[in-house]
């Protein structure tokens, strides 16, 4: 596939080569500038939501800490986008410095929907329709539209009573799944709540009710949360390989714990072509019905009924690191910054698909990790460790790790982080057991007290039911 990598430099040469860059905010920034540099860009500027620069080549980059880093996606997110709408004048002062004549180009987050940058185009800016499909309480209308097999659902506004009479008719007996419509930005779980009695439905309610202002309730299902990305091109969809969504409950909590996504998981084949099939489609429907390109998520669980979706992102996820990882001389971020543009890529999307899929299926990859607000770290400490059935412990100095635990400072205190050693792991296997083991013992011996965690359990091919047919849904 050589000849698809070599069409697509050329044609990112082609946008960003001689050009001035603006990199307004966003991750991995230093591997961004890099790429940008490699396809020929003039120079890049760099603005950091973070407060240190590290070391770079000032000749690639030019590199100015914003200091508006939030700890929170949305509240970090939040600052960017003021600071995007109305620079305060020292970024004015940056940006005329850099680019006097105001031609530079500007990449911001995947979650940017600031059309322009002191009258600089943001190339990968959202538009209002794509963001509206983010919403949990209104995307059981496409699964409908697509006739895709869903948990029954009910959604209604911020109705106490009316919320727990539908939770009482649709728990199965594992309770159920409140998803508040919530803010703009709503992600990590944070108006996602385990209902099982009055009690959990109060705690969801008193915190839904100042931010939400519809809620749907479906019930809870078991199995291991998933996400499949598409990517939509001018002539079709790309659709890649099934990532596990690392999300342990807190026991005895309605709380989830988001703790990030792994690439080792292989749900079984069946769920695997359903959630391959039903992004295909969902991605035609995107482009058919808003005219959408670059990369969105769908989102569901791996459930003894085969695949059952939840919700869609419409932006370029945070688990596509599994797919740069997988294929590092593709800048997979400047791809989705071009589709979201409108630019011809020159490769057509199953020629895409083929590279991606075959290079991810190939290199696994993970992204695991928690906000820790009970310890204030100021430095770095990591201990590589080993699992043992199900209890994780720091490694002899003798013993091969099967992998790395990690404490590093972070605006809300600390940030645990756990690396995975992949030719140790179990093919095929979830990472969401290993990753509870591995954060109870970060509590017991760093004293994070992220509290005692509950695994999702997986399904196997012995036990997926004939595919659900017949599920009906109510909204009120």
């Amino acid at each position: 596939m050589d000849h698809v990598l070599s069409a697509l430099h050329e044609r990112l040469g082609t946008l960003f080569g001689d050009r001035l860059v603006v990199l307004a905010g966003g991750t991995r920034l230093s591997s961004r500038a890099g790429e940008l540099h490699q396809l020929g860009a003039r120079h890049t500027l760099v603005l950091s939501t973070d407060d240190h620069a590290p070391l770079h080549d000032s000749q690639v980059a030019r590199w100015v800490p914003l200091g508006i880093a939030g700890g929170f996606v949305a509240v970090e997110q939040n600052r960017l986008t003021r600071l995007l709408t109305s620079p305060p004048q020292h970024v004015r002062d940056v940006l005329a410095d850099f680019d006097p004549r105001g031609e530079a180009l500007v990449i911001s987050t995947p979650y940017v929907h600031t059309p322009e940058f002191a009258g600089r185009p943001v190339l990968n800016a959202r538009r209002p329709e794509w963001v509206e499909l983010e919403n949990k309480t209104t995307i059981d209308a496409l699964w409908d539209e697509l006739s895709a097999p869903r948990a029954p659902a009910v959604v209604l506004d911020l109705d106490f009573e009316a919320l727990w009479a539908a939770t009482l008719e649709l728990d199965r007996g594992a309770g159920v799944v409140w998803s508040g419509d919530g803010p703009a930005i709503n992600g990590g779980a944070n108006f996602v709540r385990r209902v099982r009695d009055r009690a959990e439905a109060l705690e969801a309610f008193e915190k839904f009710a100042p931010k939400c202002h519809f809620v749907r309730v479906m019930p809870f299902l078991e199995g291991i949360p998933v996400s499949v990305h598409g990517i939509v091109f001018p002539d079709g969809t790309a659709v890649l390989r099934p990532i596990e969504m690392v999300v342990p409950r807190r026991a005895g909590q309605a709380r989830f714990l988001y703790a990030g996504c792994a690439s080792y998981y292989d749900p079984p084949t069946r769920i695997r072509e359903e959630m391959r099939n039903l992004a295909r489609r969902v991605g035609e429907r995107l482009r058919e019905t808003v005219d959408y390109r670059g990369t969105f998520t769908l989102d569901g669980i791996a459930t003894a009924d085969g695949f059952l979706p939840t919700e869609i992102n419409t932006r370029y996820g945070g688990a596509m690191v599994c797919f740069e990882d997988a294929l590092p001389q593709l800048p997979l971020s400047l791809v989705q910054v071009a589709l979201v543009a409108g630019h011809d890529l020159g490769v057509s999307s199953i020629e895409f698909e083929e590279l991606l899929v075959s290079a991810a299926d190939g290199y696994r990859h993970g992204t695991v990790g928690a906000n820790v607000r009970a310890v204030d770290q100021d430095e770095v400490v990591e201990r590589p460790i080993v699992f043992t059935e199900w209890s994780c412990r720091f490694a002899h100095p003798d013993e091969a790790p099967h992998g790395v635990l990690r404490l590093r400072p972070s605006p809300l205190g600390a940030r645990l982080e756990l690396d995975f050693a992949a030719e140790q792991l179990s093919p095929g296997r979830p990472v969401v057991a290993l990753t509870v083991a591995a954060f109870a013992l970060a509590d017991q011996e760093w004293g994070t007290a992220l509290g005692p965690l509950e695994p999702a359990v997986p399904v196997d091919d012995e036990q997926i039911a004939a595919p659900v047919v017949e599920l009906d849904a109510v909204t009120a």
